[in-house]
């Protein structure tokens, strides 16, 4: 079955013979590529946008001595090495 969609923009159609050309992948293969990448990074952003969300608020909610302590301190001994 074939399934055709046709772009009317000459910037696009530039864009995708550049791909093709230099990738040597079809044009079916690079489109299709560039929308997986898309699609995943939408998906990466709709996740981090929720994460951000859950934890706004977190920060108000911590006490002594984790509110005041460096990362550092849990992770590094005084050389700088790890623990």
């Amino acid at each position: 079955m074939t399934i055709q969609i046709n772009i009317k923009n000459q910037k696009a159609r530039a864009l995708v013979d550049e791909i093709v050309q230099r990738t040597g992948e079809t044009v079916t293969e690079a489109v299709t590529a560039a929308l997986q990448r898309r699609l995943n990074e939408l998906t990466r952003d709709e996740k981090l946008a929720r994460v951000r969300e859950l934890t706004k608020g977190l920060a108000q909610h911590w006490v002594e001595p984790w509110k005041s302590l460096d990362h550092g301190d849990i992770l590094y001994d005084e050389t700088g090495l790890p623990k």
